[in-house]
């Protein structure tokens, strides 16, 4: 087995793999690699010249506490059945991830077909949402002063700086480049058919978009109305989100919408419990310790000193070890410090991003640490919710 980069001469090959693999007509797997060809960097897993496995990684900016992070966020893993469980995936992510941190990646998300899977790689478990299923007619009716302005030609500035003012708000959420706008969230894929375009007014001001389709029933008279992208610049854009739902009663059963797991949706539409549904949807990893680190907000009210011991199976779970200065909100290497944190990837990468603090790694058992720094390490490690909102 071969892994190399990924070149315009593996198109048919990858084009047939993900027809298979993610059941895509022609047209949809021929769009798919072509944002990958032009914007991103794969590597595939050949043998006696034949490609058997692939996957590659898109440039993003990714929001954690408020700062931008360069993000990798993983795509379009496939691998012929004949080729599985040799250990291609595996490999193809090594040679990755030394590629990411050389292109100067600190972060890595991905969505995951079985989160297990990922996890053996060090990805951890990150983002959670809310699905709701919401019946229309249980959305509470909005007296506010909404314009709701169709777009039929659509561009990404029609979106762009709301989706920005959204991300911003949201931990873990992503910043879109252009190129992501018209490939991906505005392409109509087959299997979603016509899509419909609104930007939500109010007061004169833009305040959220939102991205739909129409989803016949199964077995029965009707559609569903399918939230596949939206934003929203504050409260009051969010409640014309559901005042535009509203506006489909007539026309539509449910509506299905993905929301941050914090979003109150029983202020807009106090629905049935059976409605609501959980799913961890996104897995996140840290991908440069060393300068992530560096490159972390620090409060500058804290000041102590650790060292930092961590295994990655990327990394044939060698331990890494980093010491550093924390004081006045500056961060620096140092050479040896007396305080440790010890635990694997996943557990770090979990604080790192704000899905658990470090008093729930201890509870886990999954760290050892020095009983001195416990109280410092949960201020410069906040608990935080995460929403990760693209799919890659």
């Amino acid at each position: 087995m071969k892994v190399r980069p990924f070149t315009k001469d593996d198109k048919d090959s990858y084009v047939k793999m993900v027809k298979y693999c993610f059941n895509m007509s022609q047209k949809d797997s021929e769009q798919y690699i072509q944002g990958a060809l032009k914007y991103c960097r794969g590597f595939v897993a050949e043998e006696e010249g034949a490609v058997l496995s692939a996957t590659f990684y898109y440039p993003f900016h990714q929001n954690i506490h408020g700062k931008k992070f360069k993000m990798a966020g993983i795509g379009g893993v496939v691998t012929m059945p004949e080729a599985r469980n040799r250990g291609m995936v595996r490999e193809q992510f090594k040679v990755m991830q030394n590629d990411m941190i050389e292109q100067g990646y600190l972060t890595s998300t991905l969505q995951p077909f079985k989160p297990k899977y990922y996890q053996k790689f060090g990805w951890a478990n990150a983002s959670q949402r809310i699905r709701c299923k919401i019946d229309v007619d249980d959305i509470e009716a909005e007296k506010g002063e909404y314009e709701f302005i169709r777009i039929d030609k659509p561009v990404p500035k029609h979106f762009d700086a709301i989706e920005k003012t959204f991300a911003s708000h949201y931990n873990g959420s992503t910043y879109r480049s252009t190129h992501f706008w018209k490939e991906e969230v505005m392409y109509a894929w087959e299997y979603l058919k016509e899509l419909y375009y609104y930007i939500i007014r109010h007061q004169g001001k833009d305040v959220a978009y939102v991205i739909y389709s129409y989803q016949r029933i199964k077995d029965a008279f009707g559609v569903n109305l399918n939230v596949v992208d939206y934003g929203f610049i504050n409260y009051m854009g969010a409640k014309g989100l559901f005042a535009l739902f509203k506006t489909h009663r007539d026309q539509v059963k449910d509506v299905i919408i993905h929301l941050p797991e914090n979003f109150d949706v029983y202020h807009f539409a106090p629905c049935n419990h059976n409605a609501i549904g959980w799913r961890s949807y996104m897995m996140f990893k840290v991908i440069n310790i060393k300068e992530a680190m560096l490159y972390y907000p620090i409060p500058k009210d804290i000041a102590f000193d650790f060292e930092l011991q961590i295994t990655d199976p990327m990394q044939e779970n060698e331990q890494l070890s980093f010491a550093f200065q924390i004081d006045k909100g500056k961060i620096k290497l140092i050479e040896k410090s007396a305080h440790t944190l010890k635990c694997r990837i996943d557990s770090f990468s979990r604080m790192f991003i704000g899905r658990n603090s470090i008093y729930d790694l201890i509870d886990y058992s999954e760290v050892e640490i020095s009983e001195e720094i416990i109280k410092n390490i949960d201020r410069l490690f906040p608990k935080d919710i995460v929403f990760i909102k693209d799919m890659f």
